[in-house]
């Protein structure tokens, strides 16, 4: 999969045209507060946004700064809701001390692939997330650690 064309929509919004004739829109503000991509939300620098040369991502020539196609797909599919966010998942493995190679085996998974998932190099398929869930849930459980009642179920006024 290569860029093919790239749009930039002020104020942080690619329109990013791919090799495989998809089209995605993709929300890049969160990069635009790591460090060194700073300057790219400026509005003059942020619309000289083009294709890498070889079509592997889109690239900012003035600061020789850019963002590969692979973390775009990944942002647009987790923007879409269409993948578990890397930072939840993140955060999933560090609120349950679990390293690479504990959460591949909490999660059936490669060591590899729980990499990929860590560094944001592939999208993070929506079971996975409900896997981590449902992981944490039974971790609680096995700990005697009730969870707390369903919304639905708290301090419901009763009607007189």
């Amino acid at each position: 999969m290569k860029v093919t064309n790239v749009e930039a929509i002020l104020p942080t919004t690619l329109k990013v045209e791919l090799s495989t004739g998809k089209t995605l829109t993709v929300d890049v503000s969160s990069y635009l507060t790591s460090p060194g991509y700073e300057r790219i939300a400026e509005p003059p620098l942020f619309s000289n946004v083009r294709v890498e040369e070889w079509g592997h991502g889109v690239e900012w020539c003035e600061i020789d700064m850019g963002i590969d196609v692979d973390t775009l797909y990944r942002l647009s599919r987790e923007q879409a809701g269409k993948a578990f966010p890397v930072k939840a998942f993140n955060n999933w493995m560090k609120n349950n001390g679990l390293s690479l190679t504990t959460a591949a085996e909490a999660l059936g998974l490669t060591r590899r692939t729980v990499i990929y998932y860590h560094c944001g190099h592939k999208p993070i398929p929506i079971y996975i997330g409900l896997a981590c869930d449902g992981w944490e849930l039974r971790q609680r459980a096995s700990h005697g650690v009730k969870r707390p009642a369903p919304k639905s179920q708290r301090n419901v006024p009763v009607a007189a």
